[in-house]
């Protein structure tokens, strides 16, 4: 084989994958350049820039949730710090704990363990999909078809507007009726966003109306895309996919980078412990498959509250957010949301490397 790992996309997943892995050979695969082209609002805890020795991203902490409804604004205290980064300096951080050789291509496709790019075709023991919603490697493109099924769609600008806060608006008689708004603080700019739960793509207006309106902006220049609310199979033949290629984004929060971090992780470890010998790739497979399967809970869950609170009238959504907010539930809810799937949990202790259990993407790769 040319490599012992081909990694399709470097972007969070493939390049949590990539610092699992430095020693090896390992090929990954971008069509851009490493940092150059963010599709996400980049804010996260701040748990997880520690986990991933990626602090000095850091743009602005976060103490509270604001959520702005049509009669009420409810200004709630996050249990745990969450925080905006700078997308180019994280992914640089972490494409500096692997050795990973980049390639600078569109993935086409994949016959076996044979990967086609624009830029010629390689082979790997083990292959990973990394190319967000497309599933570039996996699919053979077949998921450009259809491409609104199961999934979300957002668009983003920045505004030179400071806030103190994760801010979201829930405004459907004004704006569009089943998404939100947000603005994201980070520094002297905001990330300031909308996003349809129902894969609606014709946003810049209301994004538009609601700059002017609300911050007396304009829009310039835009990033996003669509992103997973349903969960898709985490493997497909013997590709490892993670991330967006498994439809890792969480549900109503659209929260994808802590997942798709975790997940990479927990793929690179079980295609090192492959490459190692100490597990077949079977083997590795399936117990992928059951790493993945433990969150579901937490996926069910938030994909029933964004179902409900997209159909329901807004009153009864105020009604709710009044009550979970007054009895307590919101804050039990956040302290186990943003506890779960920190990168620096994903080690995976059965048959595989051994593996330090450092607190860093980089120290917990074996060399």
């Amino acid at each position: 084989m040319d490599y012992d790992v081909i990694i399709a996309g470097g972007s969070f997943a493939g390049l949590a994958a990539a610092a699992q892995l430095r020693g090896k050979r390992v090929l990954l695969i971008e069509p851009h350049e490493i940092g150059q082209v963010p599709t996400s609002a980049c804010g996260t805890t701040l748990s997880v820039l520690k986990a991933t020795g990626t602090m000095d991203s850091l743009c602005q902490t976060h103490d509270k949730y604001i959520l702005h409804l049509p009669r009420r604004t409810h200004t709630i205290p996050l249990p745990e710090v969450f925080c905006t980064f700078d997308y180019d300096v994280f992914c640089n951080l972490l494409l500096a704990q692997s050795d990973a050789e980049v390639l600078q291509a569109a993935v086409r496709g994949h016959d076996d363990r044979l990967v086609h790019t624009s830029k010629g075709s390689f082979t790997a023991d083990v292959l990973i999909d990394a190319t967000g919603w497309r599933a570039a490697l996996s699919s053979n493109g077949q998921q450009k078809t259809e491409a609104h099924k199961g999934k979300s769609f957002g668009m983003e600008t920045v505004i030179p507007v400071r806030s103190s806060g994760l801010e979201f608006w829930y405004l459907p008689g004004r704006l569009l009726p089943k998404g939100v708004t947000w603005l994201f603080p980070a520094g002297a700019t905001s990330r300031a966003g909308i996003a349809s739960y129902v894969g609606q793509t014709q946003l810049k207006a209301d994004l538009d109306q609601w700059l002017a309106e609300d911050f007396h902006q304009t829009t310039k220049g835009i990033h996003g895309g669509y992103f997973p609310y349903r969960r898709r199979p985490p493997v497909a033949g013997n590709i490892f996919r993670v991330g967006d290629a498994a439809g890792q984004c969480m549900p109503l929060t659209a929260e994808g980078i802590r997942p798709a971090l975790y997940f990479g992780a927990k793929a690179g470890q079980l295609a090192r412990a492959v490459i190692s010998g100490q597990m077949t790739e079977t083997e590795a497979l399936a117990q992928y498959r059951r790493c993945v399967d433990e969150q579901a809970t937490l996926y069910r869950f938030l994909l029933f509250v964004q179902k409900f609170m997209i159909n329901i009238p807004v009153p009864l959504v105020e009604t709710i957010v009044s009550g979970i907010e007054n009895w307590g539930y919101f804050h039990a809810f956040m302290r186990v949301y943003s506890r779960a799937m920190i990168p620096s949990l994903a080690v995976v202790p059965e048959k595989g490397d051994s593996l330090p259990r450092g607190n860093t993407l980089a120290n917990s790769a074996a060399s």
